[in-house]
């Protein structure tokens, strides 16, 4: 059962918001009190279906309240990412499960987080979230694999040929996810005889050169997997950049 609710006028888009705990929009309407049209709430129908123009949206907020609903939860992300439209999605998982999140990120989601049941301190964690630079980042780079810069229209950053080999394999990686392993062939380490230590802190050098250059941290670690790219951030540029 979708329930719609009115909200600004002349705001740039809503949010759909699925799973039993949004059934009321009252936690919707402390999160997004000033940048949203409408409100949509959304059961976990069966079969999969949307009566609702993703058109109209910017965010979508899913909750995994339990395992039973993940498969679900999977199939409407990708759904989703079938779309042209460029949506935030957002993942609210509400048990312990690391892969959980891997699984969420290789079927296109934006932001996974783990929330308790206390819908208070749920909101709040979504809160902090959207005051992030992360969260729907303005800032767009682009990867020049010739000349080995990462740019946007004011700034060039100079990388390292391992460096954007790194990049080059997160932006070409599906759900823009990769092991740690993968991460560290694409780097041309040895993946039977690499030490762990010298891949975190090679990307751990990258991510911070590229947040004090640009103000946003678009590389995050995924505990026990590997490294995902902040999605529709960087794109791959094969001409020569000229400054």
């Amino acid at each position: 059962m979708m329930s719609t609710e009115r909200k600004i006028e002349n705001s740039p888009g809503g949010i759909l918001a699925v799973g039993r705990t949004w059934r009321s929009a009252e936690k919707l309407r402390q999160l997004f009190v000033s940048n949203l049209t409408h409100i949509y709430t959304l059961d976990y129908p069966n079969p999969l279906s949307l009566d609702i123009e993703t058109q109209t949206l910017n965010t979508v907020l899913i909750d995994i309240e339990t395992p039973a609903t993940l498969n679900y939860c999977l199939a409407l992300i990708k759904q989703l990412r079938t779309t042209p439209t460029e949506l935030a999605i957002i993942v609210a998982i509400n048990y312990r499960s690391p892969h959980t999140k891997v699984e969420c990120y290789l079927a296109g989601a934006d932001h996974c987080i783990n929330v308790p049941n206390d819908d208070d301190e749920k909101t709040r964690l979504l809160s902090e979230l959207f005051e992030t630079p992360e969260w729907q980042p303005r800032v767009k780079l682009t990867l020049d694999q010739t000349c080995l810069h990462l740019y946007s229209d004011e700034y060039k950053l100079d990388l390292a040929y391992q460096e954007m080999k790194a990049l080059d394999a997160l932006i070409n990686a599906e759900g823009h996810i990769l092991h740690h392993d993968c991460m560290a062939e694409s780097m041309g380490l040895n993946i039977k005889l690499y030490d762990s230590r010298v891949l975190e802190k090679s990307i751990s050098r990258l991510r911070n050169k590229i947040k004090k250059h640009f103000g946003i941290n678009i590389i995050h670690s995924v505990r026990g997997y590997g490294y995902r790219l902040l999605r529709g951030v960087v794109s791959v540029n094969q001409a020569n950049f000229h400054s």
